[in-house]
């Protein structure tokens, strides 16, 4: 099977999704909204040179997700809106599904940044693979952050077999406010 093919229309613990979600990037590389991470970077759920592209289901989780990044690093980012097609992906919600595939969800809420620190593989990888092998497009995060958010990782798209996704709308300037885990709401209003 190709492994750009998605099989879940036919595997029955697999999640249908589609529809709007939202992507931050740094400033600079808002014009690569819809590429791969660069080969030489790695996250939670891609190892260099995989391909991975990391969305959240909210505006608000998708600020979660990022603002430590941001405090971190110090970068501008900027929100774009995304339109997702049909996709079949593991929901980690869903404990079923994990317990069936193999998955221990609660290994993706570990540090990844950590592990690699210290010379180990992150679990979180270990679980995409899992997800990958299983033939979904994508895997759901659960948010570290936000009681009942979410974000849509994509390990394929707009390539035969995956899902289309196109940016949907203008993008947002992302403003953190001084001191706190959130984002200035007023310039984003």
């Amino acid at each position: 099977m190709n492994k750009n093919e998605n099989p879940g229309s036919t595997h029955p613990l697999l999640r249908r999704l589609e529809g709007r979600f939202f992507r931050s990037v740094p400033t600079p590389r808002l014009d690569k909204v819809l590429d791969p991470p660069a080969l030489n970077s790695a996250g939670r759920y891609h190892r260099p040179g995989e391909r991975i592209l990391y969305t959240s289901a909210t505006f608000e989780s998708a600020v979660a997700a990022i603002s430590g990044y941001m405090r971190q690093d110090g970068l501008p980012r900027m929100m774009v809106p995304l339109q997702i097609s049909e996709v079949f992906v593991l929901d980690q919600h869903d404990e079923e599904a994990c317990k069936a595939f193999g998955i221990k969800r609660d290994l993706s809420n570990e540090a990844w940044q950590a592990a690699i620190a210290e010379g180990r593989e992150p679990a979180s990888w270990h679980n995409a693979d899992i997800a990958r092998a299983a033939g979904a497009g994508g895997i759901i995060d659960r948010s570290r952050k936000m009681p009942g958010g979410w974000h849509l990782n994509l390990f394929y798209w707009n390539e035969s077999g995956g899902p289309k996704v196109e940016i949907c709308g203008e993008p947002v300037e992302i403003v953190l406010r001084a001191g706190e885990p959130t984002w200035d709401r007023s310039r984003t209003d």
